[in-house]
């Protein structure tokens, strides 16, 4: 992936496009499961009220639907694009905080699924096992240059 200024547009080879559209795909179907015990879910969905039970489902019940449907939305959104063309270009402040909020929810997905911690483990490209480990250390690079980027 290339970053090219003004407008910002991240120019993703083929392939990236494709795994990137597979990932937010994955992402799209794990959010209509609306699994509460899926620890992605709770990740992307953290407790408001951790210790009152009461208040979470109230909590839940009044915005869980919508931040849901934003998410998806969001997904579908970025998804279209990278069908469009694997250069997307971040032509405004809106589009550009949907990249970085689905590239950020790609990130929080895999990391939970993986169990991420602070401490990197080391990864063996060769390995088959490192596909996921090198997949997120992508998406991290990725999330990064897009934040750079926009700081300039």
């Amino acid at each position: 992936m290339r970053i090219r200024r003004r407008p910002l547009r991240l120019a993703f080879t083929d392939v990236e496009a494709q795994l990137l559209t597979g990932l937010l795909d994955d992402l799209g179907t794990l959010l209509a499961a609306e699994d509460a015990d899926d620890p992605v879910q709770q990740r992307l969905f953290p407790a408001a009220y951790p210790d009152d039970g009461d208040a979470e489902a109230e909590y839940r019940g009044l915005t869980e639907s919508s931040l849901r449907d934003e998410r998806v939305e969001r997904i579908a959104a970025c998804v279209a694009e990278l069908a469009r063309d694997a250069t997307v270009t971040l032509g405004g402040e809106d589009v550009s905080r949907r990249w970085l909020q689905v590239l950020n929810d790609l990130r929080l997905a895999l990391g939970t699924r993986l169990g991420v911690t602070e401490e990197p483990p080391a990864i063996d490209p060769t390995d088959p096992e490192a596909q996921p480990w090198l997949i997120y250390d992508w998406l991290t690079g990725v999330q990064d240059a897009v934040v750079t980027a926009l700081m300039r």
